[in-house]
């Protein structure tokens, strides 16, 4: 799945952005499905549609409670 910069959340502005730490947010991915990896220049990441971290963000706050 190729997504143009405007359409894709790097990992690491996810996790901020969620305020989760990277390995957090690629837990809450691999669990619930969300995000893709892409090779990038510091090697594989994980990225989201905004769709996805959305979703993200919803799984992520009913964990907390």
């Amino acid at each position: 799945m190729s997504l143009n910069a405007q359409e894709r959340v790097e990992e690491h502005k996810a996790a901020v952005l969620l305020g989760l730490s990277t390995a957090e947010l690629r837990r809450f991915s691999r669990v619930s499905g969300l995000g893709h990896l892409e090779e990038g220049d510091r090697g594989q990441q994980v990225v989201f549609t905004y769709e996805e971290l959305r979703r993200l963000c919803l799984l992520a706050a009913q964990s907390s409670k």
